[in-house]
């Protein structure tokens, strides 16, 4: 698939969760129901900022890069590079603070 641009993840694709904040599949067409990773450009315990790309996704049309709407750290990764998750599934999860990374990758984990 070719590559295209950035795809913002829609409002509501992050969802606040015991500190911490879940980071969904976006749907980056209309025909999405699942997304692969094909890459994180972040690994856990990552500082994030708002606008930094996370992952790319491979849709059903083209790889797409995924932006984070949120700063904090990256704190789990639910879904490893070369699996793919449905269209709303949590992915990973950001932390507000580095100090916060551990007690929200334990939660990711529950």
């Amino acid at each position: 698939a070719a590559r295209h641009g950035a795809a913002r993840v829609a409002r509501g694709a992050a969802v606040a969760v015991e500190g911490g904040t879940e980071i969904m599949m976006p749907a980056l067409s209309s025909t999405m129901k699942e997304g692969r990773i094909t890459e994180w450009a972040k690994k856990v315990g990552d500082k994030v900022s708002s606008g930094d790309t996370l992952l790319v996704v491979e849709s059903d049309k083209a790889d797409m890069d995924v932006e984070s709407f949120e700063d904090g750290y990256l704190a789990a990764i639910l879904t490893p590079e070369g699996e793919a998750a449905p269209v709303g599934n949590a992915v990973a999860y950001l932390a507000p603070s580095a100090d916060a990374i551990a007690a929200v990758a334990a939660y990711a984990k529950a």
